[in-house]
């Protein structure tokens, strides 16, 4: 007797191929048949004929912490992932010793705009190493499965402290480093995760510490995957480190290496362009070097006493203080200041002036709720005054509390779709657990599906569902997930293809301490399955007592063939 039969569905298999009509069984956790199934099962489910998809595969998140106190890792599983993988950027928390946890955590609510008080009431530091980290997680059981990369910023925190934001490591450092890699690597690590973007900034406005490494570092760290199968390398990437240097390190481990964030930037058209030719050019060699974009717009909503997205405009003030905060905003000096910046684009800033991206979402006051949803250049033409004098005034009339989101990037749809259509750029970058009271991009699959397949047509539906299943899960090694074939892992979603689509933002004070974060829902999201287990009905989670959600600790040989030469013709045959 099969465990779960679902009948009546439109079955994806995750690969790109037509869906098909049938039931599909489900017996310890896999998949045990597709066709029209007649057997007996504990738990039968009318589909309907809605899709049944594998389940989301989110390769870029930062539940690093929370999943030390959710087993439900909220928002994903609700939004169609069944999968995630932590530990990018190179921020994690393990390995950590306690005297260096205190700043693990101001580092993380810096550069992850984290709420600290969170984090300090609710992370449990129940291990000091990477493998205790990964045994602390599957004791506690979680709702999805969970990849973790190996954390550059924390290992260089463990071994030098707050030094390794000051300066490259030492050769003493740099053996503890790749000792610590090793470990994690032989514990289960997938692989390694850093950044060498000059917007991400630790505590006290240092720069994170994985951009104080040396490229020799870099190269001594990758080379321990030389000795494994399995691993990757993904970086958050600043200006100076190019799709060369990965590729480097791509022929140093014979591993993957992934570059992030590649998106379209207004300011700069040509970037996002050029930097995918590159990746393609190392694949065509040989090289198995991919990017992660985002397909939705990169927005960030904040209000003025917080104003995460306008910190880079010099000379913004760094104060959270509303009395200070009024009095610059008030004086016209300052506004000069901020608009001879803006005058002069920059590609490293997050906010290069355009107010036709800057959006009132939420009024403080009942009289300016109808500007609610109008960008400010719209209301500045309107009253015929210039947009940052409106920006700032709409704020102090209403105490700061006005919340605003800017659309900063990836906005320009027609750049998005050049970058979506690569094979070799993964669908990704949700950064879900992090920034919480400014964004919730953890519903990307479900906005990739609503908008680029039903809406822009962009893509066919199995085409899309591949692209956010089974091209991550080959990239980064996850065996049997992403798919819906015979043996695999019964990782599923339910939906209705002329329904699913991401919800408005909702503000929340469910984290510990109460702090606040924005969530969303799923429109036509009918399910979720982890390992054949419903961990989310639609409507809510499913109480479980234990996670079904694995621990993840095997990958696959790091030889995929997504993107690279011949990989077309292979499928086919």
């Amino acid at each position: 007797m099969h465990d779960l039969v679902i009948r009546n569905a439109r079955i994806a298999d995750g690969l790109g191929n037509p869906l098909v009509e049938g039931d599909l069984a489900v017996k310890d956790g896999r998949v045990a048949a597709i066709g029209r199934i007649t057997d007996e099962a504990g738990e039968a489910v009318d589909a309907k004929g809605l899709v049944l998809a594998p389940g989301c595969v989110d390769v870029h998140t930062h539940y690093d912490a929370q999943l030390t106190w959710d087993m439900t890792c909220s928002p994903s599983p609700a939004l169609g992932v069944t999968t995630v993988v932590v530990g990018n950027c190179g921020f994690g928390i393990a390995p950590t010793p306690p005297h260096r946890r205190e700043i693990v955590m101001k580092n993380l609510a810096e550069v992850e705009a984290m709420s600290l008080d969170a984090l300090k009431e609710g992370i449990d530091w129940g291990f000091e190493s990477f493998g205790e980290y990964l045994d602390l997680l599957t004791r506690k059981s979680v709702y999805p499965n969970v990849a973790t990369l190996a954390s550059h910023t924390t290992m260089r925190t463990a071994v030098m402290g707050d030094e390794g934001s000051q300066r490259p490591s030492t050769p003493d450092e740099l053996r503890q480093l790749i000792s610590l890699f090793r470990d994690a690597m032989a514990s289960g690590a997938a692989g390694l995760g850093s950044s060498t973007n000059e917007n991400h900034r630790a505590f006290g406005g240092l720069p994170i510490a994985s951009r104080l490494a040396s490229e020799d570092e870099f190269r001594d760290l990758v080379r321990v995957m030389a000795d494994y199968r399995h691993g990757l390398f993904m970086a958050t990437c600043g200006h100076h480190t190019g799709i060369d240097f990965l590729a480097e390190l791509a022929s140093i481990s014979g591993k993957p290496a992934l570059y992030a964030p590649l998106l379209a930037y207004s300011n700069a058209p040509e970037r996002a362009p050029r930097l995918m030719a590159e990746c393609d050019a190392a694949r065509a060699r040989g090289l198995p070097v991919y990017a992660q974009t985002s397909c939705q717009p990169v927005s960030l909503s904040f209000a003025l006493i917080s104003a995460y997205i306008l910190k880079t405009v010099h000379p913004w003030p760094a104060s959270e203080d509303p009395a200070v905060l009024k009095a610059i905003f008030a004086d016209p000096a300052f506004r000069q200041a901020i608009r001879d910046t803006l005058a002069k684009p920059d590609p490293r800033r997050v906010f290069n002036g355009r107010w036709d991206l800057m959006d009132v979402t939420t009024a403080a006051l009942a009289k300016n709720a109808r500007y609610e949803g109008r960008h400010i250049a719209e209301i500045a033409a309107e009253r015929g005054r210039d947009p940052l004098d409106v920006f700032l005034d709409f704020g102090l009339e209403e105490d700061l509390k006005t919340t605003f989101t800017g659309r900063i990037l990836n906005v320009e749809e027609d750049r998005v779709a050049e970058l979506l259509r690569n094979d070799g750029v993964l669908v990704s970058l949700s950064d879900a657990g992090a920034h919480n009271t400014f964004l919730c991009d953890a519903a990307y699959a479900m906005h990739f599906l609503g908008r680029w397949v039903r809406e822009k047509r962009l893509f066919d539906l199995p085409t899309a569902i591949r692209k956010v299943t089974s091209d991550p899960a080959e990239v980064y090694g996850i065996i049997d997930r992403g798919r819906l074939t015979k043996g695999a892992f019964a990782d599923m979603i339910l939906f209705d293809p002329d329904r699913v689509a991401a919800g408005k933002l909702e503000r929340h004070r469910d984290m510990p301490a109460g702090g606040e974060r924005l969530l969303r829902r799923a429109s036509g999201l009918q399910g979720t399955w982890v390992n054949g287990v419903r961990v989310f009905d639609g409507e809510n989670y499913v109480k479980l007592a234990r996670g079904p959600g694995q621990v993840l600790r095997k990958f696959a040989d790091a030889r995929p063939r997504l993107g690279m030469p011949g990989a077309r013709q292979a499928a086919a045959e």
